[in-house]
């Protein structure tokens, strides 16, 4: 009897399989995008200003990262912002300028080149300034602050503290007195300014508080 051989047939098929054009067995290349890093911006008059100043393009809640990162200058003056998260991808910011707006809390603490904080005129009750070693200039008058933690800020030269809520203020961190050139700290609850035994001896004629304020090494 003549035997059958089942391999030829077996093989054809299986060459015939290996060269089909059916594009479903073809190879599958993996979607590998570019991901573009972009920066929440929730404030959308914050996101606003920053299409004036050429920032940004669309009001879409965000903004590209790489166009805000070596912004060294912020100038946002009177746009009515209330919050101004996203400022810590900011990360080259050596000043702020945020006067006139409608800020209740204010946090730099991440922006480490920062070395001006002007925003007068806010709603401020909270400023986080901590980490900030390079900071020369606070300027937050006109606001509702009730504490402000500035014991990091040891190259502070202008304190401006005027018209707050401030229940305490402890500057007997800035060991340098002919540093901190510009100190005001009228119009606020306090009865007692803690300073150093440097700053107690020699307390500049340009810093400024009420009358019945004292300066003193300990406050209880």
């Amino acid at each position: 009897m003549r035997k059958i051989n089942f391999a030829f047939p077996l093989i054809f098929l299986l060459i015939l399989s290996g060269c089909s054009s059916d594009d479903n067995n073809g190879p599958i290349e993996e979607d590998n995008p570019l991901i573009i890093a972009r920066t929440t911006i929730p404030d959308v008059m914050f996101e606003r200003a920053l299409i004036e100043l050429n920032l940004d393009d669309v009001e879409d809640g965000s903004v590209l990262t790489s166009s805000i990162e070596n912004i060294a200058d912020l100038i946002i003056e009177d746009k009515g912002i209330t919050n101004l998260s996203g400022i810590e991808d900011f990360t080259s910011l050596v000043g702020l300028w945020a006067r006139d707006n409608m800020l209740a809390t204010l946090n730099v603490s991440k922006n480490s080149n920062l070395k001006f904080v002007v925003a007068p005129n806010n709603l401020l009750t909270v400023l986080n300034v901590s980490n900030l070693s390079m900071l020369e200039r606070i300027q937050v008058e006109n606001n509702g602050l009730t504490q402000l933690n500035i014991s990091a800020n040891t190259a502070l030269q202008q304190l401006s503290l005027a018209n707050n809520s401030l229940l305490a203020i402890d500057i007997s961190n800035i060991l340098n007195l002919i540093q901190l050139n510009t100190f005001s700290i009228e119009n606020n609850p306090l009865d007692c300014i803690q300073v150093n035994a440097e700053q107690f001896n020699n307390i500049p004629s340009q810093w400024t508080k009420d009358e019945t304020d004292t300066y003193a090494l300990e406050c209880n």
